[in-house]
């Protein structure tokens, strides 16, 4: 077990240190949606969608950067306890608020990426026009009312929360962020089972749908398979990817509550998930699209290339997929 102890921390101090580097990067990446909400592709549903996950997964970061992250560091621990317990109750409140957030506009960002490759006519209708626009202001705000559902209910006192020193640490600096009485257990069977594992099995489904059709197109068609249905493919694999991390997150707390799991194996894949499905939406749109590069490199550097304007046929060709199946 001291493989365990030694190697998976300094694994997760690397993933920790790509996830604090994703900061500036979303700041550039909402800057731009925002600023661009009135465009004619950067306003589209798709892109709306992504802006309100984007908000949530960067929220996140920094509730995990000042929460359990800096805790675990040990650097300033009288921080923590000049707030008391009260400082584990408004991580676990806000951490709440931005997981209902994330994985219901997971789930919506899933369900439109379905509706513009599988149903594309449908997906007129549907998120084109005042139609869609309101369709769209419905599922942002169905997002955040089912955080502030999964978070609210924490606010009562009969929710305990600790903040305590975590003596097994070779410093005696590090803080634990605990949850009193194992009511972690009791609300993971009231949020966790009901919620988020059947929308987490639902969103994989659709991408998995959307992955296997254009998979089988692509097959059946050999060379002769349209460039978005190859392309098609590849988004669904970055779907696919950002689903993961849900995956690893769900996974994980269920064994942990199966069996007893050591401290260094369940905090690596829990953060790992965690990282995971905060960080991958918005390097993919990054990565991939080519018009949101173009607005990226026009706020930031004018007319200049330095993000990639120029880029290979794939990557440019699979932006203008996500571009050309995202109106509305």
């Amino acid at each position: 077990m001291d493989f365990y102890d030694t190697v998976l921390p300094k694994i997760g101090i690397a993933l920790d240190v790509a996830m604090y580097l994703t900061i500036p990067v979303y700041v550039v990446i909402l800057t731009v949606l925002i600023k661009n909400r009135k465009d004619e592709t950067l306003g589209s549903a798709f892109f709306s969608l992504m802006t309100s996950v984007g908000i949530a997964d960067a929220l996140k970061i920094l509730i995990f950067a000042f929460g359990p992250k800096l805790a675990s560091y040990g650097w300033v621990p009288q921080w923590f306890f000049l707030f008391g317990d009260n400082y584990a109750r408004w991580y676990n409140v806000l951490n709440m608020l931005c997981s209902g957030v994330q994985i219901v506009g997971a789930l919506a960002i899933a369900f439109n990426r379905f509706t513009a490759y599988i149903l594309p006519l449908k997906h007129v209708q549907i998120w084109e026009g005042s139609r869609g626009k309101r369709l769209v202001w419905l599922c942002i705000i169905l997002q955040w009312l089912a955080g502030l559902a999964g978070a609210l209910p924490l606010l009562h006192p009969a929710v305990g929360f600790r903040t305590v020193l975590n003596f097994n640490s070779r410093d005696n600096r590090s803080v634990y962020l605990l949850w009193r009485d194992r009511w972690d257990d009791a609300y993971n069977r009231i949020t966790l089972y009901p919620m988020k594992i059947p929308i987490g099995i639902i969103i994989f489904i659709l991408y998995l749908i959307i992955f296997g059709v254009a998979l089988a197109k692509q097959t059946r068609g050999s060379a002769a398979s349209t460039v978005k249905e190859v392309l098609a493919l590849k988004m669904a694999v970055v779907g696919l990817l950002s689903t993961c991390g849900l995956f690893i997150y769900i996974v994980i707390i269920v064994i942990s509550e199966q069996i007893d799991l050591q401290s260094s194996i369940f905090f690596f894949f829990f953060n790992a998930g965690n990282n995971l499905f905060a960080a991958v939406h918005h390097y993919a749109l990054l990565i991939f699209s080519k018009s949101f590069r173009e607005r990226c490199n026009t706020m930031l550097f004018g007319k200049t290339k330095l993000l990639g304007g120029g880029t290979t046929s794939s990557s440019s060709a699979f932006g203008n997929f996500i571009v050309t199946t995202s109106r509305a």
